[in-house]
């Protein structure tokens, strides 16, 4: 039907000019019909061919449906003309209005990517900025157990998440121990000393085995989540090794309430996370292992000290002096029994080496604030001339026994005649050690003999 109404369509130009030949065939019609009425002939077939063939005017109005015809059809062909102008406007209308929408749809399209992006930027540097507050949080935490408990809590509250662990390797690296969490479910994992063996069931198990991350994004379909009663929200959960180099000491291990809550990104993200927590971890155990070493020193010093010091008085006894208000005088041992008013020990590494003792002449007189604290700042700073002056004789000491045993091996050592040497050493050392009685046998038994 289609196709027959398309055969049936006529253009324009058709049109005009079949309708202007009509219209033209009108002219000698009637101009015959009228020439048959003036010549008072009948009305009939052939009075209209005989008029008709014996008048040339009529022979020119004969042309009249050709001429109009063409003239329609010209008419109509300008028709047909602005008729295919309107219809190429109208498809490059058309056309516009496509690629305008496609435009449209495109510019939609890339402010919802660039949208989405700039969501992605916001979110990625909130969590730099959270990641730098933990830093900023955890970095001046001096002692273990404090870090590991402010990890816990400050990455659940910076991040928002449901639970937080923190798991450090056994001495035999055999099981990976829970040592700090911030969730209720957490705490009884703590008190029942929980753990899970390297390697074994569990996605930090998997973590502190292989030394890359992990993630659950749906916890009820992975094979490696070990479903832990204490812990019944937990959808997803990501776990990330703690390392130093290339050696394993623990897991950082994040849980959710929510599925699909991690993402790529996300082991981007919490990687750093992760090797913060590992430097301030590292960095708080050697502190503490150096405040251990330091103790460990000030203990041995303070022991050498009082043996040192000990030795020295044994050596060298020294009751003391007493100022009577014009000169400094000698104590007795009588004079340990004096009265006084305060006493200040003389404390050097722990070691009591004397005690400052001031008395006043008025027995109803009391020491003010001020003269306490100038007879305690005086004790340490006496304590420690005391050690400079004892130190300084004690390398006295020493310096007088290398020069005596150095100006000996000098005498001893340019003779090569055995009798001389021994008479020279036997002489040396009686100069040295007086009131000693020297002597040198010489002898082939052996020294257990």
């Amino acid at each position: 039907m289609n196709s027959k109404s398309n055969r049936l369509h006529l253009s324009e130009t058709q049109r005009y000019a079949i309708l202007g030949a009509a219209f033209g065939l009108t002219f000698p019609v009637i101009g015959t019909i009228l020439e048959v009425m003036f010549s008072k002939l009948s009305l009939s077939i052939s009075n209209m061919l005989y008029i008709q063939s014996i008048d040339p005017l009529l022979w020119i109005v004969d042309t009249a449906p050709i001429v109009i015809g063409l003239l329609a059809g010209y008419a109509g062909r300008k028709q047909d003309t602005l008729a295919e102008v309107n219809e190429q406007l109208r498809e490059r209308e058309n056309e516009l209005k496509r690629n305008q929408a496609n435009l449209e749809q495109y510019a939609n399209e890339r402010t919802a990517e660039l949208v989405l992006a700039n969501q992605r930027n916001e979110n990625r540097a909130a969590q730099l900025e959270a990641i730098a507050n933990i830093a900023r949080t955890i970095s001046s935490i001096q002692t273990l157990n404090e870090l590991l408990d402010q990890v816990t809590q400050t990455i659940s509250g910076q991040f928002g998440f449901y639970h937080v662990g923190v798991y450090l390797l056994d001495s035999n690296k055999e099981y990976a121990v829970l040592a700090a969490t911030n969730s209720e479910g957490g705490k009884k994992m703590l008190e029942s000393n929980h753990r899970l063996r390297i390697g074994g069931t569990g996605i930090v198990g998997f973590v502190t085995n292989t030394g890359q991350p992990r993630i659950a994004l749906d916890v009820g379909h992975d094979s490696a989540y070990f479903n832990n009663p204490d812990l019944p929200d937990t959808h997803s959960e990501i776990a990330l090794p703690l390392r130093v180099g290339i050696d394993i000491f623990g897991a950082l291990d994040v849980q959710s309430t929510e599925t699909n809550a991690f993402s790529q990104e996300d082991i981007s993200i919490l990687s750093i996370l992760a090797d913060q927590v590992s430097i301030a971890i590292q960095n708080t155990r050697s502190y503490q292992q150096i405040q251990e070493a330091l103790a460990q020193a000030e203990v041995a010093s303070m022991q050498m000290s009082n043996q040192q010091w000990q030795q020295f008085l044994s050596q060298e006894p020294v009751e003391g002096y007493y100022f009577d208000g014009v000169n400094a005088t000698k104590l007795k041992p009588t004079d340990r029994q004096r009265a006084h008013s305060l006493a200040v020990p003389l404390i050097w590494r722990g070691t009591r080496i004397g005690t400052l003792k001031l008395s006043t002449t008025d027995p109803h007189r009391t020491l003010t604030d001020d003269e306490i604290d100038i007879a305690h700042a005086a004790a340490e700073r006496t304590s420690i001339a005391l050690e400079n002056a004892r130190l300084l004789q004690e390398a006295q000491k020493r310096a007088a026994k290398e020069r005596t045993i150095s100006e000996i091996s000098a005498k001893i050592g340019s003779l090569n005649n055995l009798e001389n040497l021994l008479q020279t050493t036997i002489q040396e050392l009686g100069n040295t050690l007086p009131n000693t009685d020297i002597a040198i046998q010489i002898s082939t038994e052996k020294p257990g003999d």
